[in-house]
């Protein structure tokens, strides 16, 4: 057996090794710096060794030396001196990244403990050798991947080894604070990159943390991708996202964002830290609430409030008629049943009534519900009515009845039929027409089986008044009920001055603004309508331009959407492939749609979103499906225990595009200027 190992010890001495010209690359002057004999590095040696873990030895003293061994904390393997002349004639130097897992039994474990034992059983003092001796143990770790230079002496990382030798011609180090710096921010673009926060092993920081590594993403890594934040309430995610908007607003001059914002933190100054994301970048931003206010600070520094979020009830129909029945329940304990036909029904702006209505009947019937509706919004206290003029669509029977009865000629426009007999004038100012369905709903009770009043079609063989045509007229005529009382504290949401909301929010969005929108006070479903409506509006453009404009004309126009709560918008059973929010999930990179989403439940998130997201950043979760579900992600394998045990606000577990493997990060605190560098939880 002897001779056989010496015959093969002496093929291997008989080698020579070779470079390719790269030996001055980044990886080979990295592990030039490192010498068995510098104890400030040194961790140990390898004890085995595969294709996707090592077992490491190594004693008290060399990890007291480095500072101390956490839990997920990175170390390098290399080549040691006498390997290296064993190389392959065209091997480029390489180091191993590896990610410390747990503890690992040695050949002479159970010897040691036996030892321990029984100094602990008879309370023995311990010789010099002996307490030497027992301090010597093993670690495993992940094997993540191999750096080494590249051609162009450019640093390269490949996730896994292609090759391993016998472990005693390895070394372990853990690595310098230098080298670990440009190890992990290796791959971030070169161009802005930006310091997202610092590199945070444990939960526990009992050691120095002056030395602190930082990590830095590119604004490329959320352009047009895909960013997951994950975490329970008060994990951070909020703040998470303050710093990602701060990137992308000092980085990115021209792109578009919008911010939905369910809390108003982002578009108020943050009464903990002082932080203001509009206030810092006023001359990027526009900002949209329910209901402005303007802080104390904003009024010291002259800030412009913000613009209104409320519509035009009386322009934008369906988003109004939408609203009303989505916050009704949240006032009224039940709905009453002369109000089924008003939320049955289902409006449409009156830019389209052609479209949905070919046919001149329906049109008509149609229009006539519209004009009523309007007349109920206005005695319902919706201001801004009283300027505005409907037609009635009313036959001229009516109209002439109308005419007749006392009082109806001292306030309605009257005009004379082709025979020359007085009737009401087609067109009637809203104030007066609402007047007019008062008498109307009486004429109509108490004739409604008046067959030359009111005629069922022989076309059809629908009433002269369908369901929604009698609600109307029954909410404004009747004294009975108190119809329009019931939606009066909606007038909050009206603004008889709102334009065409999507359409100012869509054109400042192409002006590389920064929107944010204020939904704090809204209700959780009026919030959704909000949102879905102005991303259906913002997809719309971008798919028109993508139709339209050159690739390389359209590269200048992207689009990033900032989502809470999630699990409410990309819903796992949302099976409309037509749905806005499917849209975004599969399609919204090809037209220059990024998104950044915030949920508590990943498992109720829409599979086809999860499978097409790019980034990935998981705070403190509990809840043992939703840490399944990550792990199920080949590159947090293993980490769930940990996700589940830290609870630091601000510690996540990232992976970006700049990035090939999982970073602990602890994220720094947004805030003014001066603060921006403080980690999450700490006072400014």
């Amino acid at each position: 057996m002897t001779d056989i190992r010496n015959h093969i010890e002496s093929i291997i001495d008989n080698e020579t090794a070779h470079t390719d010209g790269v030996s001055d690359g980044v990886v080979s002057k990295m592990l030039k710096s490192y010498d068995i004999y510098d104890r400030s590095s040194l961790l140990g040696f390898l004890l085995k060794m595969d294709y996707d873990e090592l077992t490491l030895v190594t004693c008290d003293a060399w990890k007291r030396n480095c500072g101390g061994v956490p839990k997920n904390s990175f170390i390098i393997v290399r080549l040691n001196d006498k390997a290296t002349t064993y190389r392959q004639t065209n091997s480029r130097p390489f180091l191993i990244l590896a990610r410390i897992r747990e503890t690992a039994m040695t050949p002479v474990a159970a010897d040691i403990q036996s030892t321990i034992f029984q100094i602990h059983k008879v309370q023995a003092d311990i010789d010099p050798l002996t307490n030497s001796e027992l301090q010597w143990g093993a670690l495993r770790a992940n094997i993540l991947g191999t750096y080494y230079d590249a051609p162009d002496q450019k640093i390269a990382f490949g996730n896994d080894i292609d090759s391993f030798v016998s472990p005693h011609f390895y070394e372990i180090y853990v690595p310098k604070r230098e080298h670990l710096e440009i190890l992990i921010n290796s791959f971030v673009a070169e161009k802005n990159p930006i310091q997202i926060g610092r590199l945070r092993y444990t939960e526990t920081e009992t050691t120095d943390i002056s030395d602190i590594v930082p990590v830095s993403v590119s604004p490329n890594d959320f352009l047009c991708n895909r960013t997951a934040l994950f975490g329970k309430t008060r994990m951070g995610k909020s703040n998470t996202i303050k710093v990602i908007l701060d990137t992308m607003l000092k980085k990115e001059s021209k792109l578009g964002q919008i911010v939905f914002d369910l809390s108003g933190e982002y578009t108020y100054p943050d009464p903990q830290t002082g932080g203001s994301l509009y206030l810092a970048y006023s001359n990027k931003c526009t900002r949209y609430s329910l209901n402005p206010r303007t802080p104390e600070r904003e009024v010291l520094v002259g800030a412009q409030p913000p613009k209104m979020l409320r519509i035009n009830f009386y322009q934008q129909i369906a988003l109004g008629h939408y609203i009303i029945c989505a916050l009704f329940d949240s006032k009224h304990p039940r709905r009453p049943d002369y109000m089924n036909a008003f939320f049955a029904w289902e409006p449409i702006d009156e830019d389209n009534v052609s479209e949905y209505y070919p046919g001149e009947g329906d049109r008509t019937r149609y229009s006539r519900a519209l004009s009523m509706y309007k007349a109920f919004l206005l005695e319902a206290g919706f201001k801004g009515g009283d300027k505005l003029h409907v037609r009635l669509h009313l036959s001229g029977p009516i109209k002439k009845r109308l005419a007749e009865l006392p009082g109806v000629a001292d306030f309605a426009a009257i005009e004379n039929d082709r025979d020359g007999k007085p009737q009401l004038a087609e067109r009637q100012s809203l104030p007066v027409a609402a007047r007019i369905y008062e008498r109307l709903w009486n004429l109509y009770n108490t004739n409604r089986e008046d067959a030359t009043l009111f005629p069922i079609s022989r076309r059809s063989g629908k009433p002269y008044f369908d369901g929604i045509h009698e609600c109307f007229l029954r909410m404004i005529g009747s004294r009975s009920i108190s119809g329009p009382k019931k939606i009066t504290p909606f007038t909050d949401y009206h603004d008889p001055g709102g334009g065409n909301l999507a359409k100012s929010i869509v054109n400042e969005v192409e002006e590389g603004k920064t929107v944010l929108i204020d939904l704090a006070q809204a209700d959780q479903q009026v919030s959704q309508f909000y949102t879905e409506m102005l991303a259906k509006a913002v997809l719309a453009k971008q798919m028109e331009k993508f139709a339209t404009l050159s690739a390389e004309e359209f590269e200048k126009h992207s689009v990033l959407f900032y989502f809470e709560e999630a699990h409410n918008l990309f819903r796992s059973d949302d099976k409309d492939l037509k749905s806005t929010y499917n849209k975004l999930a599969k399609e919204g990179a090809k037209f220059r749609i990024g998104m950044v989403y915030a949920t508590q439940s990943m498992t109720t998130l829409s599979p086809d979103l999860l499978k097409n997201t790019e980034n990935f950043f998981i705070a403190h979760l509990n809840d043992d499906r939703e840490v399944k579900e990550i792990e199920r992600r080949y590159e947090f394998a293993g980490l769930g225990l940990d996700i589940q045990r830290a609870r630091s606000k601000g510690y996540v577990r990232m992976i970006t595009l700049s990035h090939r493997y999982v970073l602990p990060v602890q994220i720094r605190l947004f805030g003014s200027m001066e603060n921006e560098t403080k980690e999450e939880g700490e006072n400014p």
